[in-house]
């Protein structure tokens, strides 16, 4: 993990088990606009990460491995990715939290 993803992934890591659907999207928000330098205005639910966004594959991958030192889950990148929305990433980030705490 590169050290940007690190410093990142530490700012919120207690209490984010009983993370809402909206506390996700705006961390992942918050993420995105660290680490890919986006604004957050950018980042709306229907913002595609490849097009919309433009996130370097490098940063995607900072992402998802903040995302999950963050929120103590694995995210498979191959679903990830063919979400391809904010929005849609957003809620598989959720169900992943949700799933980890059963």
């Amino acid at each position: 993990m590169t050290e940007r993803a690190a410093l990142a992934s530490r700012e919120v890591q207690q209490g984010r088990s009983r993370a809402t659907p909206a506390e996700i999207k705006q961390r992942l928000r918050d993420l995105i606009t660290e680490l890919a330098k986006i604004p957050a205005e950018r980042i709306v639910d229907s913002a595609t990460v490849d097009d919309d966004l433009a996130m370097e594959s490098v940063v995607f991958v900072e992402l998802l491995v903040a995302l999950e030192d963050e929120y103590q889950i694995e995210i498979d990148p191959v679903n990830v990715i063919e979400l391809n929305t904010f929005g849609l990433i957003g809620d598989y980030i959720y169900q992943q939290v949700a799933a980890a705490k059963l």
